[in-house]
């Protein structure tokens, strides 16, 4: 049984132990070693961790949520919890963490304060933490020296690496089979970049750019041999990445065809230079050059006046992303997809930006993250609400923290005026940044239709659509494509009828691939597999009316193809 005894000059914070095992008190790195030393054996790791925790909760219940986070003695040993709880539990199965070698860099690991804290601070919620653990402790096992001088490297490899790539990276326009990955180990990519940036093989020093930077940077699972072979690549520097992009000769026969897949076998970097490619191919080569010359690097897909194009975002110089590299201007794309290869979940154009003013030793960042540790360390605790609403105080802009608190009234089924209240908050937090904000407004327009509040609905729709259709037109659309499909569902057709052209009168004038795409194709081709082809007839003349595609684009050829189908179906 804990009896906790305060000690005068530490903020109320220390509580000693009833028996021999370690008091939780002040924190330093000096602590931290004196107690790896101590506590050399997994059994004791895991013995103290339970008795850490409930020395922690014993500190929280009486302190509260807000001071103890703002006391830096109770955050450190609530990251050595963290620290602590990665380790497996069956670490004696384990395939790695078995063997001496493996604790051993765990420990030496837990002291090594740039590299702990680089990883602690950059783990998200949605990465595999343990995998990540592993993959971190297979380099520093490897290269002690190398992971000390660059540790945000090793920290960024561990966090991509520790999930599989999507089945369909890195596009949809190649058979992911043609894709040559390989199972390379992390420690050897690691090594990779090392001999890279001592050989003066690269353009930017690796221990100036952060984890948030550098995950762009290794996110590619081809060979070693393949980016050596753009390494070779001769590029003066970074600026010369435009004229490499257009180096691949576009291959516009290959689209006259509609062959939009890569239709040369294997999806090889060699073979696109020898082929030439789509600007899908321009983008992948240009990237991998880039990636394996240690620029960072973002590939966007996005629908523009005359279809689907890729382009580049990429670090222009240390702390400088500039986002339009092989960007048509003239082609009016509201916004790009593209992956966090961190999470394997779509980059928001808000956290895009966030790249240019991000500081991972912001204090507010940093107090954020410890709310968030706190509430995930302790996940059916009455208090976890408080810490994840401490989070996002203390950092109004970290997408993290609200997300969990979303996750967090879904998983406890929070009323809808709980709901609302957060959503509201979310839209008011979130509101110079479209993308977000409109995620916000459209889970409250949701829970406006749930509670049956008609005219609250609408209020907010009109606004939703006033205030994006200027730029973020894609966000209209799809809100627009909601409602009409809705009704398809439910077999409304006349409802559906009379939405969708209400939504072309609105949009026509920004009539590209988003609305092409997401609302005539799809409505036309649902009409004519319901037998609706009067309703199918009358939507190709609008859409003939409204899209102004340059001939041969993709949008113009799958244009015509589907008119072509309506008509066919017509008689």
């Amino acid at each position: 049984m804990l009896r906790p005894v305060v000690l005068f000059g530490l903020a109320a914070l220390v509580v000693l132990p009833a028996s021999g095992q370690s008091k939780i008190g002040r924190w330093s790195e000096q602590s931290n070693d004196a107690w790896w030393a101590l506590n050399v054996s997994p059994e004791t790791w895991a013995e103290e961790k339970r008795s850490i925790h409930q020395r922690l909760l014993a500190i929280h219940k009486r302190l509260g949520t807000a001071q103890s986070l703002s006391n830096p003695h109770f955050t450190g040993w609530m990251n050595h919890l963290k620290w602590l709880s990665l380790f497996p539990h069956n670490w004696e199965q384990h395939p790695f963490f078995k063997e001496g070698s493996a604790q051993s860099a765990y420990t030496k690991l837990a002291m090594a304060e740039a590299l702990r804290d680089a990883f602690l601070g950059s783990l998200s919620p949605y990465d595999d933490h343990p995998r990540a653990l592993e993959i971190l402790c297979r380099i520093y096992r490897a290269h002690p020296a190398a992971a000390a001088d660059f540790p945000a490297l090793a920290v960024a490899i561990s966090l991509v690496f520790d999930q599989p790539f999507p089945a369909g990276w890195p596009h949809h326009f190649v058979d992911h089979t043609a894709v040559p990955r390989t199972d390379e180990n992390p420690e050897d990519r690691f090594a990779f970049y090392v001999r890279s940036q001592k050989g003066n093989g690269l353009f930017y020093d690796l221990r100036r750019l952060s984890v948030a930077d550098l995950k762009f940077v290794v996110d590619t699972p081809i060979s070693l041999a393949e980016l050596k072979f753009v390494q070779g690549v001769r590029l003066r520097d970074v600026k010369q990445l435009h004229a490499l992009f257009s180096m691949i000769r576009y291959d516009l026969p290959r689209l006259e065809k509609r062959e939009y897949v890569w239709p040369h076998g294997r999806y090889e970097l060699a073979s696109i230079a020898q082929h030439g490619g789509l600007c899908v191919d321009q983008a992948y080569y240009t990237a991998h050059a880039a990636k394996a010359k240690g620029v960072p690097n973002i590939v966007f897909l996005g629908q523009g006046n005359s279809g689907e194009h890729a382009w580049l975002g990429y670090l222009e110089n240390y702390g400088l992303w500039k986002f339009d590299l092989a960007k048509f201007r003239n082609e009016d794309y509201p916004v790009g997809q593209a992956f966090d290869p961190q999470t394997w979940r779509r980059l928001t154009d808000s956290e895009c930006s966030f790249l240019n003013r991000h500081s991972a030793r912001a204090p507010g960042l940093v107090r954020a993250r410890h709310a968030l540790t706190w509430a995930e360390l302790n996940p059916t605790a009455e208090f976890r609400l408080d810490a994840l609403r401490e989070a996002r105080k203390s950092a109004p802009q970290y997408l993290w923290a609200w997300e969990l608190e979303a996750d967090h009234l879904a998983t406890t089924k929070a009323g809808v005026a709980a709901s609302t209240r957060f959503w509201n908050d979310w839209i008011h937090a979130f509101r110079s940044q479209k993308d977000l904000r409109f995620r916000g407004e459209k889970r409250l327009l949701g829970l406006l239709d749930e509670a049956g509040q008609t005219s609250e609905y609408n209020r907010l729709l009109g606004t939703i659509i006033t205030a994006n259709k200027s730029q973020r037109f894609d966000l209209v659309v799809s809100v627009a494509a909601e409602k009409v499909f809705v009704h398809i569902e439910n077999k409304r057709w006349d409802d559906a009828h009379r939405t969708f052209r209400s939504a072309m009168q609105k949009l026509a004038s920004k009539a590209g691939g988003h609305l092409f795409y997401q609302l005539v194709q799809p409505y036309a081709q649902s009409c004519l597999e319901e037998g609706k082809t009067t309703y199918a007839q009358e939507a190709m003349q609008r859409a003939r009316k409204a899209f102004k595609a340059q001939a041969g684009s993709i949008l113009d050829k799958d244009l015509k193809e589907l008119e072509a189908l309506v008509k066919a179906k017509a008689g």
